[in-house]
């Protein structure tokens, strides 16, 4: 990650541990919580520009039959890819892979710091988990590990 085109992301360097995730329906203002209330996750940027994103609802069992193994696959979300600055408050991920193929290719996201918490948000989008609605998604990590100097 270059000093000159990521310098925006600089804040955003080390390891977080999410809090919160969640989903608000544009036409609604319903707001759901796919992996559940206190899901399990991370996000890791590293200084070369690697991101790396890893939610599950809490309390995952392993799976005993081809149902069930359906069902652990709609309860975690997982993608990485080269960061970039999309701006200030703004970060694109060119994701190259990615659990749900539809995440592939470049994902904006909206942000903010404040004090240990990490804010994350989509601008409004087609939901994949919630085909044919509009979502915005929003998450919160709070910092686990800073970089490393």
């Amino acid at each position: 990650m270059s000093a000159t085109t990521n310098a925006g992301l600089g804040p955003l360097i080390g390891s977080w541990r999410l809090r919160s995730a969640g989903l608000t329906f544009t036409d609604t203002g319903e707001r759901v919580e796919p992996w559940g209330a206190g899901p399990d996750g991370r996000m890791v940027l590293e200084p070369g520009g690697r991101i790396m994103f890893l939610f599950t609802r809490r309390g995952r069992e392993p799976a005993g039959s081809e149902a069930e193994r359906a069902v652990l696959f709609e309860t975690m979300m997982a993608y990485t890819g080269l960061a970039r600055s999309g701006g200030p408050g703004r970060f694109i991920t060119a994701v190259d892979v990615a659990g749900n193929p539809r995440l592939r290719g470049d994902q904006l996201r909206l942000y903010r710091i404040e004090a240990n918490l990490l804010h994350i948000s989509t601008e409004p989008q087609t939901s994949s988990l919630y085909p044919g609605r509009l979502t915005v998604a929003d998450v919160v990590f709070e910092r686990e590990h800073p970089p490393a100097v």
